[in-house]
């Protein structure tokens, strides 16, 4: 039986690309009975990057140029024999003739991302699903997102109605709430579940409309405040039971029973009414009392049992509708604004003709998964016998069933190939759902597809399931340690997820000797442990530098967020160490951007105390002043004293003035007012503001509003040939290798709480089907208790998976440098903290594996290629006069007195390549508005005389080919600009032609001697000089 439904289990390293392009070269040699040079438009391999499709496409084809030439390498023939049954001289020519077809068809050859092949079905379907044929595509959900917000708030009416009111009344929540009064952000932020996946469900439930949530807050509102209330009633009634049958505190072991019902249940804070993990412990082993509690009072326990147990059910019962309810209304009115910022995007995307990426599985998933594949097939004009799917783990539900039809109509004449890794499932946030894979052959969550039935049944009778079980990535060391680490560390997880472990363990018989692997523990009461972390990777890398051969270039730090990247980048800056981060080093985090923008802020409003604040105090710490800093923020509470108090640093700046010009020259004079030094964060942060002018103009508001949102995202980018250590974050690292990995800090600053979305409807009012709400502890006590488990128990997955990625990078050398475990060392068995994962390990660090003075062979010296030279401001507008009208430029009295005649007549003369386009050359520049009909005509007489005269007329002839004003570039990097260069018919023969409005000089002489001999050095040999002197009489000067 042929097995052609095949899941790959890859861990990292294992040679996962080289397996997909050689099963995608050996399914192409193969072909079928008819041909097999163009059988590779037959197959599809999809990826999840458009780097990974660009890394596959090289690969095959890199691999067939070398087949066809005859060669071998990386062992791709003995494979090939293996697996395609053709023998060495055949797999050889099919080879080259496939290569040569796929050259000359290169679109045919289907290797794409899966929102690609997703995209071409929307397309293709695009009149079934109601889209315009010619939508733009967008992927930035902030593009879509922002606009529909602000188009939401503007609709708040002061006559009120239940938009405003709802608006309103969230503000005042958050108010309530101790924050801010500001919902834009929380709309923006809450706004981006619209794009989820896995809210979609949800999402169409929840269509009541803004008035009926209003009900359902107000009955929310008042179950809530009944049950506070019922709980303080049981506080009473279990007081007074205590009273009347005698029982205190020293009745129950270390009281906590009783100081629960009499003390935590009156506590205003109702995060304390929640029993304690002890007293849950205690109850449920019904233990009550210690054994030196005194015998009465045990009696008195025991007499009482069953009441103490009655009321501990009942308070239950309420805390868990309590905090139930609390849970919902923590965001019920982001939940009914819902519906209503839905219906606003809707208007805003066919108003403005544009899809976001995120919907096409959602559109097209009721066409394809209720159709036959071919139907499908026709449509799409297209029909492949294979598909190649990489990095499945992280492909979503609606993207595999979406491809599910074409994948089963296939299997009983071709290949399906699942490649992918459990334990690399790290962008959940993104829709992957790696459970899709850890179930496989089963089709997860496949029970409301049509035809499920169908297509189960064949996956099952074709599937099998293979391993990748060799590492060609790291040394042997690194590759052992992460097989005993991660075996051990897998437990940590709970049962539904440890299975995707079951393949940790990798093979070395491919790999080289030694590695080395160092986990230290940092941090004490006197120390940040950040700070001891940042300077033991400065020491280490000092060392791999000075001792051990290594450059820069081959050290990679990884680390958990982007906050943390900008705190290495800047450390390792500051210590004198290269970096590059295109996440980390951030341009909003120099003082001199800062200073820059609050410039910006103040040329905006000149009462913006903040503003002044910050530029008066970066002045202040980095100029020498006898003023004290509290003087300085008083004399800058007026606008003239702000303007005084910069002539004190020799700073001048005329606000009214400074604003005539464009934002880019703005920002050039405050530098120079300002004296910045040369920088390469000022460099980025000018062609960030040159770019933002080009598209949007020069509005310095509309520049600080897109600045306040690009704040966190618009970094120094440098090429990745620098030498220099690179600083990035975990997912970016993702498929990529290095020779030496650093894995910084205790990722204590990942997001502490998720959103899950859970149904609502079988707890609450029938309207109310489904909430958004918080996963945090206190859904431990409520209806959502196993929603929130199953939330927990992912997140923990997430971070091992994390720490797998980033530990599973390095081909040389692995350090992990984390933070002291707490004293009470149990409470760090289930958190995602790095050190928790180092201690289910082994609670004796620090551990070193491998030869640290094992030195680097392969030495390279690199030269940094990005240097920043001084920056200069032209001052243009001191250099250049700009005049409005042509008289102003010419005076037509005395116009060939003026040396701008020579440049108009040059201008001319330059769109005039033959004797027949000097009408034309006129007729334009006269439309164009550069010349009068004064000037038209003159410049005809003059330009007349030159193409009349009989040394210059066989120039302007078609039996010469022209090139005018063509840019020749020397070796040193200068460039010349001849005026005219004439090539005979036989290119045996050239002449080159300089016009000049003045006098003869020496240094016009030289100057066309200089373009012959740089013509010379071209390969030309008959080469004739001429120049061509215009100002009164035509003078002509061969050389």
């Amino acid at each position: 039986m042929k097995h052609n439904f095949q899941i790959y289990h890859s861990s990292a390293g294992s040679g996962k690309t080289y397996t997909l392009s050689l099963s995608f070269i050996a399914l192409a040699l193969k072909g079928n009975s008819f041909s097999y040079k163009n059988y590779y438009r037959r197959i599809l391999a999809i990826t999840f990057t458009n780097k990974a499709a660009a890394e596959m496409k090289e690969r095959v084809l890199k691999y067939l140029n070398v087949l066809s030439s005859k060669r071998d390498i990386d062992g791709i023939l003995n494979w090939l024999l293996e697996n395609t049954q053709l023998d060495k001289d055949e797999i050889f020519n099919r080879s080259k003739d496939i290569h040569l077809h796929i050259l000359h068809n290169y679109s045919d050859l289907a290797i794409s991302t899966i929102d690609k092949f997703t995209y071409k079905i929307v397309r293709t379907f695009a009149l079934d699903l109601g889209l315009s044929q010619n939508f733009e595509l967008e992927m930035d959900n902030r593009k879509i997102i922002q606009p529909v917000v602000a188009l939401l708030l503007n609709k708040i009416s002061h006559s009120g109605g239940d938009l405003s009111s709802t608006l309103v009344n969230f503000a005042l929540q958050k108010v309530e709430d101790g924050k801010s009064g500001n919902i834009e952000n929380d709309l923006e932020e809450f706004s981006e579940q619209l794009f989820k996946e896995n809210a979609q469900n949800f999402i169409t439930y929840n269509k009541s409309k803004l008035s009926s949530y209003k009900k359902i807050r107000e009955r929310l509102y008042s179950e809530k405040n009944n049950l506070s209330a019922k709980i303080k009633e049981l506080s009473n009634d279990v007081s007074v039971f205590f009273d009347k049958h005698n029982l205190t505190k020293d009745c129950f072991k270390s009281g906590i029973f009783y100081n629960h019902f009499i003390l935590k249940l009156v506590d205003r804070d109702d995060s304390k009414w929640r029993p304690t993990a002890t007293l849950l412990q205690n109850i449920s082993n019904d233990i009550w009392y210690a054994k030196s509690t005194r015998q009465e009072h045990k009696d008195l326990v025991d007499n009482t049992k069953h009441h103490l147990i009655n009321f501990f059910d009942i308070l239950m019962d309420l805390l868990t509708h309590y905090y139930s309810v609390k849970a919902v209304l923590k965001n019920i009115y982001s939940t009914a604004l819902l519906s209503e910022l839905t219906n606003e995007m809707i208007s805003f995307k066919k108003e403005n003709n544009i899809e976001h990426i995120s919907e096409f599985n959602k559109k097209i998933h009721q066409i394809v998964t209720q159709q036959p594949s071919s139907f499908i097939y026709e449509r799409i004009g297209e029909r492949y016998n294979h598909y190649l799917i990489d990095e499945f783990q992280d492909t979503s539900l609606l993207q595999w069933q979406n491809i599910l039809p074409l994948v089963t109509d296939s299997l009983d004449i071709g290949k399906t190939m699942l490649v992918g890794d459990g334990k690399q499932s790290i962008y959940r946030w993104r829709g992957g759902e790696v459970q899709q894979f850890s179930k496989l052959p089963e089709i997860y969550k496949g029970e409301n597809l049509k035809y499920i039935n169908d297509w189960q049944k064949k996956i099952n009778h074709h599937y099998v399931s293979l391993n990748l079980i060799e590492n060609y990535r790291s040394r042997k060391n690194i590759i052992e340690f992460n097989n005993i680490f991660f075996k051990n560390v897998r437990d940590i997880l709970s049962e539904d997820f440890r299975s995707i472990y079951d393949y940790v363990e990798q093979k070395t018989s491919k790999a080289k000797e030694g590695g080395y692997v160092h986990l230290e523990l940092f941090g004490d009461k006197e120390n940040d442990f950040k700070e001891l972390i940042l300077d033991k990777m400065v020491d280490e890398i000092q060392q791999l530098i000075t001792l051990h051969n290594y450059n820069f270039k081959n050290i990679t730090i990884l680390c958990n967020s982007r906050k943390s990247v900008s705190l290495v980048a800047e450390h390792f800056s500051k210590s004198g160490i290269p970096v590059i981060s295109n996440e980390g080093l951030l341009l909003g985090n120099s003082e001199e951007i800062k200073t820059l923008i609050a410039i910006l802020q103040y040329l905006q409003e000149k009462q913006n105390t903040i503003a002044k604040v910050v530029i008066a105090e970066y002045l202040f710490y980095n100029n020498s002043t006898t003023s004290k800093l509290n003087d300085v923020h008083q004399q800058i509470k007026s606008n003239k004293g702000f303007l005084d108090f910069l002539n004190q640093f020799n700073i001048y700046l005329n606000p009214n003035k400074i604003l005539q010009f464009t934002l880019y020259e703005i920002v050039e004079h405050v530098l120079t007012a300002f004296k910045f030094k040369k920088d390469i964060y000022i460099d980025f942060f000018l062609d960030a503001v040159l770019s933002f002018s080009e598209k949007n103009g020069s509005c310095i508001t509309s520049f600080l509003s897109w600045w306040e949102d690009r704040v966190e995202k618009e970094s120094i980018v440098l090429p990745e040939d620098n030498n220099a250590v690179e600083v990035m974050t975990i997912h970016k690292s993702k498929g990529l290798t290095f020779d030496i990995v650093m894995i910084p800090f205790n990722w204590e600053d990942r997001k502490k709480t998720n959103e899950i979305w859970v149904n609502t409807s079988n707890y609450f009012d029938s309207q109310l089907q489904t909430a958004l709400i918080n996963s945090s502890n206190q859904l431990e006590l409520s209806y959502f208790k196993e929603n929130h488990q199953l939330e927990k128990e992912k997140s923990l997955l997430d971070a091992l998976n994390k720490l797998y990625v980033a530990m599973t990078r390095p081909k040389e050398r692995l350090y992990v440098f984390s933070k002291y475990f707490p004293k009470n060392l149990k409470q760090y068995e289930k958190k995602e903290n790095l050190n928790s994962f180092l201690y289910k390990f082994s609670d004796k660090l620090p551990v070193i594996i491998g030869d640290s003075h094992m030195k680097y062979q392969s030495i390279k010296n690199f030269k940094n290629k990005f240097t920043i030279s001084d920056r200069k401001n032209l001052k243009w507008r001191d250099i250049i006069s700009v005049k409005h009208s042509s008289n102003d430029i010419w005076d037509l009295e005395d116009i060939k007195k003026k040396k701008d005649w020579g440049k108009l007549l040059h201008l001319t003369l330059s769109k005039i390549n033959y004797l027949e386009d000097k009408e034309l050359a006129l007729k334009n520049l006269y439309d164009l508005g550069y010349i009068t009909k004064e000037d038209q005509k003159k410049l005809e007489d003059t330009i007349d005389s030159i193409l009349s005269h009989e040394k210059i007329h066989t120039y302007f002839t078609k039996e010469w080919e022209i090139k005018n004003e063509q840019e020749i570039l020397l070796e040193n990097g200068e460039t010349y600009i001849p005026d005219r260069i004439a090539f005979s018919k036989t290119f045996d023969k050239l002449v080159v032609i300089d016009y000049k409005s003045g006098s003869y000089s020496i240094d016009d002489e030289k100057q066309v001697v200089d373009y012959a001999k740089t013509l010379s050095l071209m390969g030309y040999k008959n080469i004739e000089k001429m120049l061509i002197y215009t100002f009164e009489n035509i003078n002509i000067v061969n050389l």
